[in-house]
């Protein structure tokens, strides 16, 4: 019995950057306040639902700012306190979805954490996985 001539044609595709980006660290839920403050220097209370040492999780509510809801790939400046330290650093869009009515959650990445803030992340959440096992 002879096999079919059959071809196989390759297609390379480049995935968009939010199809690429995968939580690549431990994250912990949490319900710290933030402030978001866009490109456009609009400033935005936000809640941190989950922190990594890679990226974080905020909800807000789309009618706390103009430029809600913000497009994946835009960059933002967010601050926050973890206990002592406090938290200053761009963010990375990765994306944004409606949460009910008017909330948002918008996924993101750090772009520059500083070394000092990016250990106070990873012990936090290490110490809340501990906790959890418990």
């Amino acid at each position: 019995m002879s096999r079919p001539q059959d071809t196989v044609e390759i297609v390379h595709a480049e995935l968009p950057e939010a199809l690429r980006y995968q939580q690549s660290e431990a994250r912990m839920a949490t319900t710290l306040p933030a402030r978001l403050t866009t490109a456009d220097g609009e400033i935005v209370p936000a809640l941190l639902a989950d922190l990594s040492p890679s990226g974080v999780l905020l909800v807000t509510d789309r009618r706390f700012g103009a430029a809600l809801p913000l497009a994946v790939g835009a960059t933002a400046w967010l601050e926050f306190f973890l206990d002592e330290v406090e938290v200053a650093a761009a963010i990375r869009v990765r994306g944004c979805k409606p949460r009910g009515r008017f909330q948002l959650e918008i996924g993101c990445s750090f772009v520059d954490l500083s070394d000092g803030a990016r250990t106070a992340i990873r012990s936090k959440v290490a110490a809340a996985r501990i906790a959890r096992r418990r």
